[in-house]
């Protein structure tokens, strides 16, 4: 009996240290995106904020964040440093994450007055 706690325990290990992440793991942190196009930016997540930095241009994006689920997320511009872009203040954009792994995530930003498009990025975590 012995035994077989000590072979389940062990099987129960490796599944559990081998899995992939899920979307919870990514609900705050440090980020960046895997598109070069998108290089210059570094974002910071908290459960209820997120920053955006451009460090290119010095452009600085503050969004409240609100949670839907583990997977699914708004973004509510709260504040930015540039005059030009300050249209997007209360703008909300939803977000919603298809894909966690070890690497990072997929996620889909959807479209709204701001954005005309659905965009697809990928991101990993940096910490």
């Amino acid at each position: 009996m012995r035994k077989l706690v000590i072979i389940l325990f062990s099987i129960f290990s490796l599944y559990t240290f081998g899995q992939d992440k899920t979307c919870s793991d990514f609900k705050t942190g440090k980020f960046e995106y895997t598109n070069a196009s998108y290089a210059d930016w570094e974002i910071t997540r908290t459960l209820t904020e997120q920053v955006e930095v451009n460090t290119a241009t010095g452009l600085v994006i503050h969004n409240d964040v609100t949670w839907l689920s583990d997977c699914e997320f708004t973004l509510t511009c709260s504040k930015v440093s540039q005059d030009a872009y300050k249209h997007a203040i209360g703008k909300v954009f939803k977000v919603k994450i298809t894909e966690a792994s070890n690497k990072g995530y997929t996620c889909i930003l959807f479209h709204n007055d701001i954005q005309p498009n659905d965009m697809t990025f990928n991101m990993v975590k940096t910490n």
